[in-house]
């Protein structure tokens, strides 16, 4: 199947609505504006921040649309901010400037490092920064958790290089985590709907195939292979891996949430790393859906939000007294 058929299925956790926000430029990129959208609370702040990262496979889906759950996010205090960041498919839109990988996570660190540096201006906590995003967007979201101020991964976009692009806390609902083992990690079933190896997949286009020409699957048929481009290419690829950035020193928790039957992201790329995260000792937390696929239901945004605010604040996690 043509990855293009599946952007409905990635664009995100649920149906996306017109943004009703402040739209605010963080920095250029040959002339083009890379922008984020910020929705605040009422009442006064400084309000805890969740970044989110729209999904789309990485070629699709518009930072300019906030998620359905902005209202209920809005109500619990949170100011909502939609990062910008470069598509796969958008090759020449940005003047001479790259939409391969590490585009798509300079552009997010930049929107971190933004937030951050207009935090007291703005009326937010600088401190209790949330990455967050469906799919593609998990992916960059996991990213920005296990790469905090990262040199090789930071970028050089905005006024704000010297700002750091840490965040508190990082979450993936059902996110890609290791680009190797796509194809590897489906399970029957569910089966998957298209062939992450293939030149034309969302993960190639990733690291560039609709430039070089080299599929993920070629990728990783030539990992041992000291012939050029491979060692780069394969470089490239664990660089856009989550997994392969898990350290014993990663302070930032994450929270993952999957579907047992999603056809797009095999589940066991969460599991994997939540697995991984365990042997390195990083906090992690998990939530298994059985019975969902790509699209979680409601009902994990809803055990999210009930859980972020203590994990961000521990003074106010229930104490055992109380059962929990």
């Amino acid at each position: 199947m043509c990855a293009t058929i599946l952007l409905p299925l990635l664009c995100g956790l649920t149906f996306c609505t017109p943004a009703d926000g402040e739209t605010h430029e963080v920095a250029r990129i040959d002339g083009r504006p890379l922008e984020l959208v910020l929705a605040r609370p009422e009442g006064p702040g400084p309000h805890p921040v969740i970044a989110w990262i729209h999904g789309g496979a990485w070629m699709g889906g518009d930072h300019r649309q906030l998620p359905g759950f902005v209202s209920s996010a809005l109500g619990a205090g949170f100011a909502v901010a939609s990062l910008d960041y470069r598509l796969t498919s958008e090759a020449g839109r940005w003047g001479d400037a790259d939409v391969e990988w590490p585009a798509q996570i300079h552009d997010c660190k930049a929107g971190i490092r933004w937030l951050r540096a207009n935090a007291e201006a703005l009326d937010l906590d600088p401190d209790r920064l949330v990455a967050c995003g469906h799919s593609a967007g998990a992916h960059l979201a996991l990213m920005l958790g296990l790469t905090a101020d990262d040199p090789a991964l930071e970028g050089m976009l905005g006024l704000h290089r010297d700002v750091s692009s840490r965040v508190a806390i990082a979450c993936g609902f059902s996110g890609p985590t290791d680009l190797l083992a796509m194809n590897a990690d489906v399970t029957r079933p569910p089966g998957s709907v298209l062939d992450h190896d293939a030149l034309d997949s969302p993960e190639s286009r990733l690291i560039g195939s609709a430039r070089h020409g080299r599929s993920l699957g070629e990728v990783r048929a030539h990992l041992e292979d000291p012939a050029h481009p491979w060692p780069l290419l394969v470089e490239l690829v664990r660089s856009a891996s989550p997994i392969d950035h898990v350290d014993p020193s990663d302070e930032t928790p994450l929270y993952l949430a999957h579907g047992v039957m999603d056809p797009v992201v095999p589940f066991r790329q969460s599991e994997r790393l939540a697995a991984t995260c365990r042997e390195a000792g990083v906090q992690h937390y998990t939530r298994w859906y059985r019975h969902a696929g790509h699209g979680l239901p409601r009902e994990a945004w809803i055990e999210f939000m009930n859980w972020l605010p203590a994990a961000l604040d521990p003074t106010l996690a229930p104490t055992k007294e109380r059962g929990r």
